[in-house]
Parts: C-alpha cells; sequence; structure tokens
C-alpha cells in the first residue's frame, strides 16, 4: 500500500482540536505507511500519486483552508485517492444553510428553519408571519458565538436591516468568549486551564478576522424550548457516541462552553435512531450532530451538523451504542476509526 498523506499545517495554524497528531499516532502504532504533507506547496497535484490516501483535518478559522482545502481534496479524490472528509461530509462544512438543505431533503428532525435573500421578504415575513422568541444564525463559526436569540420583531428587524447592508464579521468575540468560559467554568482548576488556552484562542481569532464579513442573506431557526442542555451526537460508521453540554447561565447555548456530561438516559431511542438514519441517508461515515430535545415532545432535533469536532470529548465517553441500542464499554477515537476505514478503502480496491 502506498503511504497515507497526512496534511499537517502548522506553519499557517493548527488548533489543539486537530486531528493531525493522532492520524500519526495511530499510522505509527498500527505499523501503517503515512508520509506528512503540506497541502499548498505549488506542486502538491503532482506529489499526490505518490500517495493511496489524502487526510486533512482543516479549520473552519483558516481561511485558506476554507478557500482551497475543499479542491485539493476534489482533486485528490479525481485523482483515484481515497479522502478524509470526502465530499458527503465536506460540501456543507462550517455553512449552516447548507447543512439546512441537506437535513431538509432527507426529512431530517429539525426545527422549523427559514433563509431569505432579499431584504424586503424578509422584513415582511418577520413582521407579518414570524413567531418569537426566533433564533438567527450566520452561516460560518462555531461555538454559538454567531448565534443570536431575538425576542421580537423590532430586534429581529434591526438585525436583518444589518445584515443586507453593512453585515457581521464572523470573528471570535473576545468579549463573548470570556464571558462563555465564565459562565460554564465549575470550580478554579477549570478557570485556570482555560486561562492557559488563551494565547490559542488570541490565535485563532487572528485568523478568524481575515474570514469575510457575512452578510445579504438571513437564516432563522426555530426556537425550541428545552430542559437546559444539547447533545453532541457522533455518528463513526456503525458506532456511536455522544455528550451532553449544559446551557451557559442565563443564555440559551451550550455550544462552545466545555461543560460537558455524560448521561446515557439523555440520549433516546428517537435520537440514536434518526441520528443513524440521516448519517446513512447523506451518506456521511463520520459527522458530528448538534441535537436539542424538545421539552413538550421529547423528540430530539437536529439544529446543526458537522464532520469536525473535539474527537477527546467524545472518546472520554468511554463506550458507544451500536444501531441496535446495544451499549459496549470501550473508548472509541474518531480519528483511529477514520485511519481503519481509509486502510480498509484502500485494501480492497488494490
Amino acid at each position: 500500500m502506498r503511504p497515507i498523506a497526512i496534511c499537517e499545517n502548522k506553519k499557517i495554524f493548527e488548533h489543539s482540536t486537530a486531528w493531525t497528531k493522532r492520524f500519526i499516532e495511530f499510522c505509527e502504532k498500527e505499523k501503517i505507511p503515512y508520509k506528512i504533507i503540506d497541502c499548498y506547496k505549488s506542486d502538491i497535484v503532482t506529489q499526490l500519486p505518490k500517495y493511496s490516501a489524502l487526510v486533512w483535518h482543516y479549520s473552519n478559522f483558516v481561511i485558506s483552508d476554507m478557500l482551497e482545502a475543499r479542491n485539493i481534496l476534489m482533486v485528490a479524490s479525481n485523482m483515484g485517492l481515497a479522502t478524509f472528509p470526502p465530499l458527503e461530509l465536506n460540501w456543507h462544512f462550517d455553512d449552516k444553510i447548507a447543512e439546512m438543505y441537506a437535513l431538509e431533503s432527507v426529512g431530517a428532525p429539525m426545527p422549523q428553519s427559514w433563509v431569505f435573500y432579499l431584504e424586503d421578504e424578509c422584513v415582511s415575513w418577520i413582521s407579518n408571519k414570524a413567531r418569537f422568541p426566533l433564533v438567527a444564525k450566520l452561516k460560518g463559526g462555531s461555538g454559538s458565538n454567531n448565534v443570536k436569540l431575538l425576542k421580537n420583531s423590532k430586534e429581529a428587524i434591526k438585525y436583518a436591516r444589518r445584515m443586507f447592508t453593512r453585515g457581521f464579521a464572523p470573528t471570535p468575540s473576545i468579549a463573548y468568549k470570556a464571558y462563555s468560559k465564565f459562565q460554564s467554568s465549575k470550580d478554579f482548576s477549570m478557570v485556570m486551564k482555560r486561562i492557559k488556552k488563551i494565547p490559542e484562542f488570541l490565535n485563532t481569532r487572528r485568523h478568524g478576522k481575515m474570514m469575510p464579513i457575512e452578510k445579504g442573506y438571513c437564516y432563522f431557526q426555530e426556537f425550541i424550548p428545552n430542559d437546559g442542555y444539547d447533545l453532541k451526537v457522533v455518528v463513526i460508521g456503525d458506532k456511536m457516541t455522544f455528550c451532553a453540554r449544559n446551557v451557559r447561565k442565563n443564555d440559551f447555548r451550550a455550544s462552545g462552553g466545555g461543560d460537558c456530561y455524560y448521561d446515557r438516559s439523555l440520549l433516546t431511542d428517537n435520537v440514536i435512531d434518526s441520528a443513524f438514519r440521516v448519517a446513512k441517508k447523506l451518506n456521511m461515515e463520520c459527522i458530528g450532530f448538534d441535537y436539542v430535545v424538545d421539552r413538550a415532545t421529547g423528540t430530539g432535533k437536529i439544529i446543526e451538523m458537522c464532520y469536525g469536532f473535539d474527537y477527546q470529548v467524545q472518546f472520554d465517553l468511554g463506550a458507544y451504542v451500536d444501531k441496535d441500542h446495544v451499549w459496549h464499554e470501550g473508548k472509541v477515537s474518531v480519528p483511529d476509526e477514520i485511519i481503519k476505514s481509509i486502510v480498509k478503502k484502500v485494501e480492497n480496491e488494490s
């Protein structure tokens, strides 16, 4: 088998939650041939035939990644390499509107959603049809930084006017990030742990400031009343892991707070079944769904999805559940599962 190419992006920026290090560790442990490559070298296309696969955990806050990673991965796939993430996972990466279209196409359980590309139509809908509170989201961003709760038509119209004029920067807010982490910190040790991550956040923000202003559209979701938590549900092949995330104090958002726990009773039958079903219909081998559970009905609804997530949080669950709802003890490392799948595909095609 030709080596697996693992793209490492440290010269530009690679976040500590990137899967690259784990990919490398697993290949070394299992004696799988690999080579670290730089996908931004000008001769990348001529180098690709040396490899059987290209694996690249690229970032939504690195503009060069968002501009070119999909293109390079598509070229690699067209040249016969196995790729991660493949097209099914990366075409909608960090685009919440694209995620909405994909989820709607397979009848996924999700909040009612609306998207507008004309200001007058948006304002008319807000004034005459919208029900509040209403969740407004930018297409890009993570950690709920670009998610707002609009309480009435006045707030919504003001938001819409701005989205159709000067727009909003998707850059992570220092004030919001500090507030978010403070609200979800349970003790002094957690506070200190998060203080140590400040330099990395500032570096992330520096790169994020290069991203274009978001404007020219409005995307809204129905607000789902819940019991103060959401679920990050990860489907990896025929396995499923999850974590529950507490909503921050005096807030409605959980993502990015880091206040995670593992109550298996929260992963209900309807969430397990719907997550496996949606992943299969969208041909997604590895996907993380953000679920909120409707307090009135107990039904889990998908509010976002993403192929990339902090795999270590899922690793800490120490177990996984299968399609028959049977729990199996044992930690699941998503990057390890990806490399196993890549090797299997390459061997089957050789």
